[in-house]
Protein backbone atom coordinates (compact mmCIF):
# COMPACT_ATOMS: atom_id res chain seq x y z
CA UNK A 1 0.00 0.00 0.00
CA UNK A 2 3.11 2.40 0.13
CA UNK A 3 5.92 3.43 -2.13
CA UNK A 4 7.77 1.08 -0.37
CA UNK A 5 5.61 -2.25 0.89
CA UNK A 6 8.24 -2.83 4.04
CA UNK A 7 7.45 0.38 5.56
CA UNK A 8 5.08 1.34 8.33
CA UNK A 9 2.00 3.76 7.40
CA UNK A 10 2.08 7.51 8.70
CA UNK A 11 -1.45 8.49 9.46
CA UNK A 12 -0.37 10.58 12.08
CA UNK A 13 -1.96 13.75 10.90
CA UNK A 14 -5.34 14.11 8.56
CA UNK A 15 -2.75 15.23 5.46
CA UNK A 16 -1.16 11.82 5.56
CA UNK A 17 -4.01 9.85 7.25
CA UNK A 18 -3.98 6.77 5.48
CA UNK A 19 -6.70 6.18 2.21
CA UNK A 20 -7.25 2.75 3.40
CA UNK A 21 -8.71 2.93 6.33
CA UNK A 22 -11.75 1.70 5.42
CA UNK A 23 -10.39 -1.53 6.05
CA UNK A 24 -11.53 -1.33 9.38
CA UNK A 25 -14.97 -0.91 8.70
CA UNK A 26 -14.49 -4.32 6.34
CA UNK A 27 -13.17 -5.67 9.32
CA UNK A 28 -14.99 -5.08 11.77
CA UNK A 29 -18.63 -6.21 9.62
CA UNK A 30 -17.22 -9.34 8.12
CA UNK A 31 -16.44 -10.43 11.77
CA UNK A 32 -20.33 -9.44 13.00
CA UNK A 33 -21.59 -11.34 10.18
CA UNK A 34 -19.87 -14.33 10.93
CA UNK A 35 -21.03 -13.67 14.80
CA UNK A 36 -24.07 -13.52 13.41
CA UNK A 37 -24.12 -17.02 11.20
CA UNK A 38 -23.08 -18.48 14.32
CA UNK A 39 -25.67 -17.11 16.41
CA UNK A 40 -23.72 -14.75 18.79
CA UNK A 41 -26.82 -12.14 18.04
CA UNK A 42 -25.96 -9.69 21.14
CA UNK A 43 -21.94 -9.13 19.87
CA UNK A 44 -22.88 -9.77 16.41
CA UNK A 45 -25.26 -6.46 17.02
CA UNK A 46 -22.89 -4.60 19.19
CA UNK A 47 -20.15 -4.56 16.24
CA UNK A 48 -22.71 -3.62 14.30
CA UNK A 49 -23.21 -0.40 16.25
CA UNK A 50 -19.21 -0.02 16.33
CA UNK A 51 -19.03 -0.37 12.81
CA UNK A 52 -21.22 2.08 11.85
CA UNK A 53 -19.59 4.67 14.28
CA UNK A 54 -16.31 3.99 12.18
CA UNK A 55 -18.52 4.14 9.22
CA UNK A 56 -19.35 7.77 9.59
CA UNK A 57 -16.39 8.67 10.83
CA UNK A 58 -14.08 7.59 8.24
CA UNK A 59 -16.60 9.42 6.13
CA UNK A 60 -16.13 12.42 8.34
CA UNK A 61 -12.35 12.28 8.20
CA UNK A 62 -12.36 11.74 3.98
CA UNK A 63 -14.73 14.53 3.56
CA UNK A 64 -12.55 16.60 5.85
CA UNK A 65 -9.47 15.66 3.82
CA UNK A 66 -10.58 15.99 0.35
CA UNK A 67 -11.62 20.00 1.15
CA UNK A 68 -8.77 21.03 3.47
CA UNK A 69 -6.19 18.53 1.46
CA UNK A 70 -7.08 17.99 -2.37
CA UNK A 71 -3.80 17.88 -4.04
CA UNK A 72 -2.62 15.84 -1.69
CA UNK A 73 -5.58 13.40 -1.97
CA UNK A 74 -5.36 13.72 -5.73
CA UNK A 75 -1.78 12.66 -5.25
CA UNK A 76 -3.01 9.43 -3.44
CA UNK A 77 -5.62 8.36 -5.91
CA UNK A 78 -2.46 8.97 -8.43
CA UNK A 79 -0.21 6.74 -6.89
CA UNK A 80 -0.05 3.02 -8.23
CA UNK A 81 0.45 1.67 -4.45
CA UNK A 82 -1.54 4.16 -2.58
CA UNK A 83 -4.00 4.66 -5.06
CA UNK A 84 -5.94 1.42 -5.13
CA UNK A 85 -6.48 1.40 -1.12
CA UNK A 86 -9.12 3.72 -1.84
CA UNK A 87 -11.42 1.08 -2.76
CA UNK A 88 -11.79 0.24 0.46
CA UNK A 89 -14.46 2.72 0.40
CA UNK A 90 -16.12 0.73 -1.51
CA UNK A 91 -15.74 -2.92 0.29
CA UNK A 92 -16.50 -1.06 3.68
CA UNK A 93 -19.57 0.59 2.53
CA UNK A 94 -20.78 -2.98 1.04
CA UNK A 95 -20.09 -5.21 3.90
CA UNK A 96 -21.51 -2.67 6.07
CA UNK A 97 -24.67 -3.33 3.94
CA UNK A 98 -24.87 -6.82 4.21
CA UNK A 99 -24.66 -6.32 8.00
CA UNK A 100 -27.51 -4.81 7.79
CA UNK A 101 -29.54 -6.89 5.68
CA UNK A 102 -28.53 -9.93 7.48
CA UNK A 103 -28.79 -8.67 11.46
CA UNK A 104 -31.23 -6.04 11.30
CA UNK A 105 -33.37 -6.94 8.16
CA UNK A 106 -33.53 -3.83 6.34
CA UNK A 107 -33.22 -4.18 3.06
CA UNK A 108 -34.34 -0.70 2.52
CA UNK A 109 -31.47 0.56 4.15
CA UNK A 110 -29.28 -1.95 2.47
CA UNK A 111 -30.65 -1.13 -0.91
CA UNK A 112 -29.70 2.21 -0.36
CA UNK A 113 -26.32 1.16 0.34
CA UNK A 114 -25.85 -0.93 -2.29
CA UNK A 115 -27.02 1.89 -4.86
CA UNK A 116 -24.12 4.01 -2.97
CA UNK A 117 -21.80 1.00 -3.06
CA UNK A 118 -22.35 0.76 -7.10
CA UNK A 119 -21.96 4.34 -7.99
CA UNK A 120 -18.56 4.54 -6.05
CA UNK A 121 -17.61 1.29 -7.81
CA UNK A 122 -17.82 2.52 -10.88
CA UNK A 123 -16.46 6.30 -9.92
CA UNK A 124 -13.37 4.58 -8.42
CA UNK A 125 -12.86 1.91 -10.48
CA UNK A 126 -12.48 3.37 -13.78
CA UNK A 127 -10.60 6.63 -11.81
CA UNK A 128 -8.13 4.24 -11.02
CA UNK A 129 -7.33 2.12 -14.41
CA UNK A 130 -7.67 5.10 -16.45
CA UNK A 131 -5.10 7.29 -13.92
CA UNK A 132 -3.07 4.14 -13.72
CA UNK A 133 -3.45 3.52 -17.81
CA UNK A 134 -2.32 7.18 -18.23
CA UNK A 135 0.41 7.94 -16.13
CA UNK A 136 4.27 8.40 -17.53
CA UNK A 137 6.41 6.97 -16.67
CA UNK A 138 4.83 4.42 -15.12
CA UNK A 139 6.42 2.37 -12.43
CA UNK A 140 8.05 -0.79 -12.25
CA UNK A 141 6.12 -3.98 -11.29
CA UNK A 142 8.21 -4.41 -8.18
CA UNK A 143 7.59 -0.85 -7.10
CA UNK A 144 4.10 -0.82 -8.08
CA UNK A 145 1.84 -4.40 -7.22
CA UNK A 146 1.13 -5.98 -3.59
CA UNK A 147 -1.38 -7.56 -2.10
CA UNK A 148 -3.59 -4.20 -2.10
CA UNK A 149 -4.50 -4.90 -5.77
CA UNK A 150 -7.03 -7.26 -5.17
CA UNK A 151 -8.79 -4.77 -3.56
CA UNK A 152 -9.55 -4.59 -7.29
CA UNK A 153 -11.39 -7.88 -6.73
CA UNK A 154 -12.77 -7.35 -3.56
CA UNK A 155 -14.83 -4.21 -4.10
CA UNK A 156 -15.80 -5.72 -7.48
CA UNK A 157 -17.24 -8.70 -5.50
CA UNK A 158 -19.06 -6.71 -2.66
CA UNK A 159 -21.15 -5.12 -4.97
CA UNK A 160 -22.11 -8.90 -5.92
CA UNK A 161 -22.78 -9.73 -2.39
CA UNK A 162 -24.56 -7.59 -0.92
CA UNK A 163 -26.50 -7.64 -4.04
CA UNK A 164 -27.55 -11.21 -4.05
CA UNK A 165 -28.67 -10.49 -0.20
CA UNK A 166 -31.15 -7.88 -1.34
CA UNK A 167 -32.52 -8.80 -4.40
CA UNK A 168 -35.16 -10.64 -3.15
CA UNK A 169 -36.93 -8.25 -1.46
CA UNK A 170 -36.48 -5.47 -4.25
CA UNK A 171 -38.86 -4.45 -7.05
CA UNK A 172 -35.55 -4.63 -8.66
CA UNK A 173 -34.90 -8.03 -7.83
CA UNK A 174 -33.93 -9.47 -11.75
CA UNK A 175 -31.67 -6.14 -12.61
CA UNK A 176 -29.74 -6.40 -9.33
CA UNK A 177 -28.89 -9.61 -9.68
CA UNK A 178 -28.12 -9.25 -12.75
CA UNK A 179 -25.40 -6.64 -12.00
CA UNK A 180 -24.34 -9.02 -9.17
CA UNK A 181 -23.90 -11.90 -11.52
CA UNK A 182 -21.74 -9.52 -14.43
CA UNK A 183 -19.88 -8.11 -10.65
CA UNK A 184 -19.31 -11.77 -9.93
CA UNK A 185 -17.79 -13.10 -13.23
CA UNK A 186 -15.93 -9.67 -13.60
CA UNK A 187 -14.37 -9.77 -10.53
CA UNK A 188 -12.89 -13.42 -10.69
CA UNK A 189 -11.36 -12.23 -14.32
CA UNK A 190 -9.58 -9.58 -12.51
CA UNK A 191 -8.43 -12.13 -9.71
CA UNK A 192 -7.01 -14.51 -12.50
CA UNK A 193 -5.11 -11.43 -13.99
CA UNK A 194 -3.83 -9.89 -10.63
CA UNK A 195 -2.97 -13.15 -8.74
CA UNK A 196 -0.47 -14.02 -11.53
CA UNK A 197 1.02 -10.62 -11.69
CA UNK A 198 1.18 -11.60 -7.47
CA UNK A 199 2.94 -14.68 -7.88
CA UNK A 200 5.52 -13.69 -10.58
CA UNK A 201 6.82 -10.55 -8.42
CA UNK A 202 6.63 -13.56 -5.24
CA UNK A 203 8.81 -15.93 -7.11
CA UNK A 204 11.10 -14.09 -9.84
CA UNK A 205 11.88 -11.05 -7.46
CA UNK A 206 13.91 -10.68 -4.41
CA UNK A 207 11.15 -10.88 -1.32
CA UNK A 208 12.51 -9.61 2.17
CA UNK A 209 10.24 -10.46 5.03
CA UNK A 210 9.90 -6.58 5.04
CA UNK A 211 7.85 -6.15 2.03
CA UNK A 212 5.55 -9.77 2.95
CA UNK A 213 2.93 -6.83 4.42
CA UNK A 214 -0.47 -7.72 5.87
CA UNK A 215 -2.45 -6.51 1.98
CA UNK A 216 -0.98 -10.13 0.86
CA UNK A 217 -3.87 -12.16 3.12
CA UNK A 218 -5.76 -10.34 0.45
CA UNK A 219 -4.53 -12.88 -1.96
CA UNK A 220 -6.66 -15.08 -0.21
CA UNK A 221 -9.68 -12.86 0.97
CA UNK A 222 -10.15 -11.60 -3.02
CA UNK A 223 -11.12 -15.40 -3.53
CA UNK A 224 -12.80 -16.31 -0.44
CA UNK A 225 -15.54 -13.14 -1.45
CA UNK A 226 -15.43 -14.29 -4.76
CA UNK A 227 -16.62 -17.78 -2.97
CA UNK A 228 -19.41 -16.03 -0.78
CA UNK A 229 -20.99 -14.03 -3.63
CA UNK A 230 -21.16 -17.02 -5.75
CA UNK A 231 -22.50 -18.76 -2.90
CA UNK A 232 -24.94 -16.28 -2.40
CA UNK A 233 -26.11 -15.74 -5.56
CA UNK A 234 -26.50 -19.66 -5.91
CA UNK A 235 -29.01 -19.27 -2.95
CA UNK A 236 -31.19 -16.64 -4.71
CA UNK A 237 -31.03 -18.90 -8.45
CA UNK A 238 -32.32 -21.98 -5.37
CA UNK A 239 -35.20 -19.83 -5.26
CA UNK A 240 -36.40 -18.94 -8.52
CA UNK A 241 -37.09 -22.38 -10.75
CA UNK A 242 -35.96 -20.75 -13.85
CA UNK A 243 -32.39 -19.82 -12.74
CA UNK A 244 -31.73 -23.47 -11.51
CA UNK A 245 -29.05 -23.73 -14.47
CA UNK A 246 -26.99 -20.66 -13.26
CA UNK A 247 -26.97 -22.20 -10.28
CA UNK A 248 -25.44 -25.28 -11.17
CA UNK A 249 -23.08 -23.31 -12.65
CA UNK A 250 -21.93 -21.39 -9.94
CA UNK A 251 -22.07 -23.70 -7.42
CA UNK A 252 -19.32 -25.71 -9.60
CA UNK A 253 -17.24 -22.38 -10.25
CA UNK A 254 -17.50 -21.70 -6.78
CA UNK A 255 -15.66 -24.89 -5.63
CA UNK A 256 -13.14 -23.70 -7.81
CA UNK A 257 -12.77 -20.52 -5.59
CA UNK A 258 -13.13 -22.04 -2.45
CA UNK A 259 -10.54 -24.79 -2.80
CA UNK A 260 -8.27 -21.71 -3.87
CA UNK A 261 -9.11 -20.12 -0.62
CA UNK A 262 -8.10 -23.12 0.95
CA UNK A 263 -5.02 -23.94 -0.22
CA UNK A 264 -4.12 -19.89 0.56
CA UNK A 265 -4.07 -20.24 4.21
CA UNK A 266 -1.18 -22.67 5.35
CA UNK A 267 1.43 -20.54 3.58
CA UNK A 268 -0.19 -17.68 4.67
CA UNK A 269 0.06 -18.35 8.36
CA UNK A 270 3.93 -19.63 7.58
CA UNK A 271 4.58 -16.48 5.71
CA UNK A 272 3.57 -14.62 8.74
CA UNK A 273 5.00 -16.81 11.53
CA UNK A 274 8.56 -16.53 9.26
CA UNK A 275 8.45 -12.67 8.80
CA UNK A 276 7.92 -11.95 12.92
CA UNK A 277 9.50 -14.92 14.52
CA UNK A 278 12.01 -15.71 12.19
CA UNK A 279 13.24 -13.08 10.95
CA UNK A 280 12.61 -10.79 13.32
CA UNK A 281 10.37 -8.10 12.14
CA UNK A 282 8.47 -5.81 14.87
CA UNK A 283 4.97 -6.88 15.59
CA UNK A 284 3.31 -3.12 15.79
CA UNK A 285 0.15 -1.48 15.01
CA UNK A 286 -0.06 -0.52 11.48
CA UNK A 287 -3.39 -0.03 9.89
CA UNK A 288 -2.73 -2.06 7.22
CA UNK A 289 -3.29 -5.25 9.47
CA UNK A 290 -6.97 -4.44 8.99
CA UNK A 291 -5.85 -6.06 5.81
CA UNK A 292 -5.69 -9.01 7.55
CA UNK A 293 -8.56 -9.32 9.61
CA UNK A 294 -11.31 -8.91 6.67
CA UNK A 295 -9.61 -11.88 5.10
CA UNK A 296 -9.29 -14.54 8.08
CA UNK A 297 -13.09 -13.51 8.53
CA UNK A 298 -14.35 -13.70 5.06
CA UNK A 299 -12.95 -17.36 4.98
CA UNK A 300 -14.86 -18.13 7.91
CA UNK A 301 -18.08 -16.59 6.33
CA UNK A 302 -17.36 -17.90 2.48
CA UNK A 303 -16.73 -21.27 3.89
CA UNK A 304 -20.08 -21.16 6.21
CA UNK A 305 -22.00 -20.04 2.99
CA UNK A 306 -20.70 -22.55 0.82
CA UNK A 307 -21.24 -25.42 3.09
CA UNK A 308 -24.61 -23.98 3.14
CA UNK A 309 -26.02 -24.22 -0.53
CA UNK A 310 -23.48 -27.93 -1.49
CA UNK A 311 -24.78 -29.32 2.09
CA UNK A 312 -21.38 -30.06 3.05
CA UNK A 313 -21.78 -29.64 6.30
CA UNK A 314 -18.35 -31.41 7.25
CA UNK A 315 -16.72 -27.82 6.33
CA UNK A 316 -18.66 -25.88 9.04
CA UNK A 317 -16.41 -26.25 11.74
CA UNK A 318 -13.71 -24.67 9.84
CA UNK A 319 -15.97 -21.49 9.46
CA UNK A 320 -16.46 -21.58 13.26
CA UNK A 321 -12.25 -21.71 13.48
CA UNK A 322 -11.64 -19.19 11.40
CA UNK A 323 -14.72 -17.22 12.60
CA UNK A 324 -12.99 -17.15 16.20
CA UNK A 325 -9.76 -16.63 14.85
CA UNK A 326 -10.97 -13.30 13.00
CA UNK A 327 -12.21 -12.24 16.32
CA UNK A 328 -9.34 -12.92 17.82
CA UNK A 329 -7.44 -10.50 15.64
CA UNK A 330 -9.17 -8.14 15.56
CA UNK A 331 -9.08 -7.52 19.15
CA UNK A 332 -5.52 -7.64 19.07
CA UNK A 333 -5.30 -5.32 16.07
CA UNK A 334 -8.46 -2.97 17.90
CA UNK A 335 -5.79 -2.70 21.27
CA UNK A 336 -2.70 -1.91 18.94
CA UNK A 337 -4.60 0.85 17.23
CA UNK A 338 -5.43 2.40 21.11
CA UNK A 339 -1.91 1.89 22.22
CA UNK A 340 -0.59 3.53 18.87
CA UNK A 341 -3.28 6.47 19.43
CA UNK A 342 -2.48 7.05 22.52
CA UNK A 343 1.29 7.29 22.06
CA UNK A 344 1.10 9.78 19.48
CA UNK A 345 -0.97 11.86 21.08
CA UNK A 346 1.55 11.16 24.33
CA UNK A 347 4.12 12.09 21.91
CA UNK A 348 2.46 15.45 20.59
CA UNK A 349 1.41 17.01 23.69
CA UNK A 350 5.51 16.04 25.09
CA UNK A 351 6.37 17.93 21.68
CA UNK A 352 4.08 21.56 22.21
CA UNK A 353 5.59 20.95 25.55
CA UNK A 354 9.33 21.53 24.53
Amino acid sequence: MLANPGQPVNVTTLENFFPGYFALVMATGIVSIGLHLWSYTQLAHIFLGINVLFYVLLWIILIARIIKYPIVVWNDLHHSARGVTFLTLVAGNNVLGSQVALITGRMDIAELLWILGFALWVLLIYTFFLVNIMKEPKPSLEQSINGAWLLIVVSTESVAVLGAIIANSSHLHWLIWFVSLCTYMTGGMFYFVLIGLILYRWLFFSMKAETLTPPYWINMGAVAIITLAGARLVMYANAHPMLTDWGGFIRAFTMFFWAFATWWNPLLFIMFFYRHFIAGVPLKYDPQYWSMVFPLGMYGVCTFAYASVTNFSFLKPISALFVIIALGTWVIVMIGLFIDFFQQRKAKYAALAK
